[in-house]
């Protein structure tokens, strides 16, 4: 049986973590990753060495102002006016396309005496700076005319649900009863969730409940809307309703204090119930109030909430039996009409594939109102139950395009290429952020990952992506998100009709006509690459950026067009290959490459000088333990752009003289054979490694080739070791490494180590999260006397332990016993243990505060 329990620390909330989340944007963030097209042009550029002369460096600077001014006009245009300047950003970006096609080019194939690459560069450079300003001129026009503001019925679905609430009875619940909690003296409750979740229409009913009318003095209901973008704003509204005259000669002198002073003595006066509907900024509003309350209703989540968890209700997505509820209502509004058991099957196939979203239910209701069995059956068998774009005039494609055009701009890209993905695909953070980087849409600097995870971060908070998975090191970062199909419907629209990516699925989108033009071809149905015509129609795009294999693993080889010679992108890791397919080492431009292979990697590897992410596995992994090391060619010291290195099965060779890879920061899927002094002090700035024992052969070496660790690295992160199909009858590692002082994440698995040799661990003093999985640790009791200075998280799974005299805790199996309280503890998830541990930690949750999550395949408790 598998066995979890996991622990998240108090401590894992910081400020300087939350600030992360502000929707400021920063001059430097404007430069670094505003448009997708501006950062590609300017590695482009980059590339440029100071020996060609095709392009001066004063025309270098002169393009990127001008196109630096284009970003801006951008982000300075009011959402209503975005809309309409997006026609003539488009010709200035394809302008531009072109032109960084012409460089790249060139630089694949170089030829120095090519007058007609040199006049065709000069035309489109020409090209583009008349885009250019006839992008400003376009511009300029829109922002003279006057528009009326968006009245709330343009962008949201609450007329739709107002009459048709199902599925909230809980939500509902909750909510009263922070209303009514007497002890309670907190001003504000944030309810967040999804466009078309159901959130105003919720809340509407609860403000309308007698015994919430009793309650409150006075109730105010609110409409904010997009134009109140700071947070004074509003609240110099709230003050005008409730009567407070502010001087207009010191609107512009009021400061934050002013204003929570005026809020407090007014809401003093008597007890008001204030609703805030449709925000779209943080807000900060005093908390002592006395017994009044104001109820902000967003799409956004506060960076308050994430300090006050207890203060907000995310609303969930349907469950099959809701949505088949709300779906039967809406389209059998009718009473005296009937639904057949072979209607309602249909039906309820219909509904789940709504994935749980009201306002789809109940516009896919509206459409099927009245419809014949056969168009039912249509319906059902369809990917999805609505096709979502900018165009269509339902309440509920306003709704999601609006909330796609309230993403700030230079985040835009990142969303839209989630859409690349399989409809169901769970998409990795750290897969789609290596994918962000490789595409080009930041410039290259030294925290370009912390940066792409935060856009990350800011589109799960605006709850465009849908949160899954957390990552261990805070409950508020999630290492798994998907799209919900609407939100993907309308992203592969945009995207197509913007020449930024398309879908290759069936026969009919893999036409000339379709792909022309397209910057990435995204394949979700392998199988079309064996088709010998459409191989010949993708040689139609020879200037594609990107090819995306995301369908089902093939186990027999399909033969791969490489015909892309300006590819950047290549994940392929769903083909299949006998032998390394050597057309790739012509694909100069390549800076991701993830590929199947049955075979090693060619000798010339670094021959793809830009590729900064090599992921290589093969389609089979079968190691005997008489084998030695299998190493990847030696010419993989000479790939110094790489940055993110995955080989599971081989290892690095050692080093020739002189030899570095300076910017490698992860390795992973090596043995020990690649952890070597001479081989780890030529990656000097490494910064997380993943060792795999294949066999008991290999565990000789164990942790002895880590003691020199410390030594050779001051700012390592992350240590993962893992020992596959261990003996249990034996120790397998004796030792615990030297471990640098500033380790923030160890992961360990079958090294079967006594708890004993958990203090080494346990006194690291910036170590924030601990996995300890499959025999790691072996023995009844792990005791410990309170160290582990800054640990955040624990998991314990499939461990032999029963008795844990601790602090903090996440995921066990034999576990029986905790001898301590768990003080700090914030959330406790425990899947599979013994029913009886289940039990006393559910009692354990009510008595402290904490949330405890219980799982079991046994038991439902």
């Amino acid at each position: 049986m598998n066995c979890k329990v996991v622990f998240f620390s108090a401590n894992l909330i910081k400020l300087s973590r939350i600030s992360t989340f502000s929707l400021s944007l920063s001059h430097r963030h404007r430069e670094m990753g505003s448009y997708a097209a501006v950062a590609s042009l300017r590695q482009t550029l980059k590339r440029i060495s100071e020996s060609d002369d095709f392009l001066s460096h004063s025309d270098k600077l002169s393009i990127l102002d001008e196109m630096d001014s284009v970003v801006e006009k951008m982000e300075e245009l009011p959402i209503i006016k975005i809309v309409d300047a997006a026609a003539y950003e488009r010709r200035v970006v394809d302008a531009v396309l072109i032109f960084q096609d012409l460089i790249d080019s060139h630089l694949s194939d170089p030829d120095p005496d090519d007058i007609g690459f040199t006049l065709s560069l000069s035309q489109q450079m020409e090209i583009v700076k008349e885009e250019i300003t006839s992008f400003h001129t376009a511009t300029d026009q829109i922002c003279s005319i006057r528009y009326s503001n968006f009245a709330s019925s343009d962008y949201n679905t609450d007329n739709q649900q107002q009459n048709l609430l199902v599925g909230f009875d809980d939500q509902i619940r909750a909510l009263k009863q922070l209303i009514f909690d007497p002890n309670s003296y907190d001003l504000v409750i944030s309810v967040v969730g999804m466009t078309g979740i159901g959130k105003t229409s919720l809340v509407k009913q609860v403000y309308n409940d007698p015994l919430v009318i009793k309650e409150f003095e006075t109730r105010l209901f609110l409409h904010i809307g997009p134009h109140y973008t700071r947070w004074k704003d509003i609240m110099l509204r709230v003050l005008n309703e409730l009567g407070v005259a502010i001087p207009l000669d010191k609107l512009d002198k009021l400061g934050r204090d002013y204003l929570q002073k005026q809020l407090l003595e007014t809401l003093s006066c008597q007890k008001y119930l204030i609703v805030l509907d449709d925000v779209w900024t943080d807000t900060d509003f005093p908390k002592d109030t006395k017994g009044s309350l104001i109820i902000i209703i967003s799409q956004i989540q506060r960076s308050y909430d994430y300090f006050y968890r207890d203060k907000f209700i995310i609303l969930p997505f349907l469950n099959d039996d809701d949505s088949w509820k709300l779906l039967h209502q809406t389209a059998f509004s009718n009473r005296e009409e009937k639904c057949s058991r072979e209607l309602e099957k249909i039906g309820k196939k219909i509904a789940k594939n709504c994935e749980g979203l009201p306002a789809a239910i109940i516009q896919v209701g509206e459409n099927l109102r009245g419809k014949s069995f056969e168009e039912w059956k249509t319906l059902s068998e369809k990917e999805d139950p609505l096709v979502i774009t900018r165009y269509d005039d339902t309440p509920l494609s306003k709704a999601l395009f609006f909330s796609y055009m309230m993403v700030l701009q230079y985040v835009k890209p990142f969303f839209l290429y989630m859409g690349v993905f399989p409809k169901h695909y769970g998409i990795s953070r750290s897969k789609l952020i290596k994918l962000w980087v490789s595409e080009g849409f930041l410039d290259t600097y030294l925290k370009i990952e912390e940066t792409a995870g935060n856009y990350f971060d800011q589109l799960i908070r605006h709850n465009v992506v849908l949160r899954e998975k957390h990552t261990s090191v805070t409950i508020y970062r999630f290492k798994n998100c998907r799209l919900h199909f609407t939100f993907r419907s309308l992203c592969v629209n945009e995207a197509k009709s913007e020449k930024f990516f398309h879908i290759l699925k069936k026969y009919s989108d893999c036409t000339p006509e379709n792909i022309r033009m397209q910057q990435r071809l995204c394949v979700h149905n392998n199988v079309v690459l064996a088709l010998t015509q459409v191989h010949e129609w993708m040689e139609s795009v020879p200037n594609a950026r990107s090819l995306l294999c995301f369908g089902p693993k093939q186990q027999y080889p399909v033969l791969l067009p490489l015909c892309f010679r300006l590819l950047k992108v290549l994940d392929a890791l769903a083909i299949r290959f006998y032998e390394f397919p050597h057309q790739l080492l012509a694909l100069l431009h390549l800076t991701y490459l993830s590929i199947t292979c049955d075979r090693d990697l060619p000798n010339f590897i670094s021959t793809l000088w830009n590729l900064e992410v090599l992921i290589f596995t093969r389609h089979h992994n079968i190691k005997l333990s008489n084998n030695g090391p299998v190493y990847l060619p030696k010419d993989i010291w000479n790939m110094h752009k790489l940055r993110q290195l995955y080989c599971k099965g081989f290892d690095l060779p050692p080093p020739p003289d002189g030899s570095h890879l300076e910017n490698l920061l992860t390795v992973s899927g090596v043995s020990v054979h690649s952890c070597t002094v001479q081989v780890l002090s030529r990656i000097p700035n490494l910064k997380r490694i993943a060792v795999q024992i294949e066999s008991a052969h290999d565990s000789t070496e164990t942790f002895n080739s880590f003691g020199h660790f410390a030594s050779v690295y001051e700012s390592f992160e992350s240590f993962k070791f893992v020992v596959v199909n261990p003996n249990l009858s034996s120790q397998i590692v004796r030792s615990v490494p030297n471990f640098s002082i500033n380790i923030r994440k160890i992961s360990l698995s079958g090294c079967g180590l006594p708890w004993e040799n958990m203090e080494v661990i346990a006194s690291l003093p910036n170590l924030i999260v601990l996995k300890l999985r499959w025999y790691a640790f072996c023995g009844p009791l792990w005791k410990t006397t309170g160290q582990f200075p800054r640990l955040e998280f624990l998991l314990l799974e499939d461990l032999d332990i029963e008795n844990l005299e601790f602090d903090i805790v996440r995921h066990c199996y034999k576990l029986k016993n905790i001898l301590n309280q768990f003080e700090y503890t914030k959330l406790l998830e425990v899947d599979d243990c013994s029913p009886s541990f289940m039990k006393k930690m559910r009692e354990w949750g009510s008595v402290v505060g904490a949330e405890v999550k219980i799982r079991s395949s046994i038991t439902d408790l």
